[in-house]
């Protein structure tokens, strides 16, 4: 179930983007929306005088406070019981903790970038929210075109046991009435299970939704195949689990970053336990 949603924002293009995303689910959902503003923590001078401190704190509570009275003018018709808040400190940090503290059930953020997903994700404030949160983050390109999710792809290796996280993924897929594909990249650790009788599989037959399918992908680089696939198979939303950590680290790592070329339209939704 989805009860809170938090939108991080600093009042960019791509946070606007996210916003439209968080509105679409709190109106599907009927949940509440908390717009969360974070003032990074700046090294500011010791020798500064008092009143030049003072202006420079007036300058970032105008900027919230105009921030946040476009998102309420944007808000004021949707009928979406939403709250306002601004915090001082690491933005990662403030995040992670705000959301826990306030047991919310989704993160939703914007990424921005002109390449591949992790080189939009890795070093940024995203990928940083997505290594820490305790709960699902979805994190939106400023590109994407805001549509409900008709085609989701679940991308796994099978390795680990990931049911709890594949549930959550259902609950967004019956929100939509969406296609849920599973998609696994085979590889030389197939030979020691059958992946015909995988963890999905075996459990198939408990999964009360009827429009999943699972395609076996040609052995290759994980984030080539997958990235080749989904330019093939035009989707709306790539999913991954975080708690199957060797397959998640895998893909977002640095050093794939350039060769992680997934559609920036694409959102992506990173699944916890």
């Amino acid at each position: 179930m989805i009860n809170h949603i938090i939108l991080p924002t600093d009042f960019s293009a791509s946070a606007n983007k996210a916003l439209d995303y968080a509105i679409l689910l709190a109106k599907k959902t009927n949940s509440n929306l908390t717009i969360l503003h974070v003032n990074q923590i700046a090294l500011l001078d010791a020798s500064m005088p008092p009143e030049s401190y003072q202006l420079f704190v007036n300058e970032i509570e105008n900027f919230v406070e105009e921030g946040f009275a476009q998102i309420k003018s944007k808000l004021s018709i949707s009928g979406i019981n939403c709250n306002y808040e601004s915090k001082y400190g690491f933005i990662a940090d403030e995040i992670c903790d705000f959301s826990n503290n306030a047991q919310a059930d989704l993160i939703v953020m914007g990424t921005t970038g002109t390449s591949g997903l992790s080189e939009i994700l890795i070093g940024s404030n995203c990928a940083s929210v997505i290594g820490r949160s305790k709960i699902p983050c979805l994190a939106i390109p400023e590109n994407a075109n805001v549509k409900e999710f008709e085609k989701i792809i679940y991308a796994t290796d099978y390795n680990e046991p990931e049911f709890p996280a594949f549930s959550r993924l259902l609950f967004f897929a019956e929100l939509f009435d969406a296609e849920v594909e599973i998609v696994h990249v085979e590889s030389e650790n197939d030979h020691y299970f059958n992946a015909e009788n995988n963890f999905f599989k075996k459990n198939k037959n408990t999964i009360n939704y009827s429009k999943i399918k699972y395609t076996n992908l040609p052995k290759g680089k994980t984030a080539e195949v997958i990235n080749q696939y989904i330019e093939q198979n035009q989707a709306d939303l790539l999913v991954l689990a975080k708690h199957n950590r060797n397959f998640f680290d895998r893909l977002m790592h640095r050093s794939l970053s350039k060769k992680m070329a997934y559609h920036i339209h694409l959102p992506l939704l990173i699944l916890v336990k």
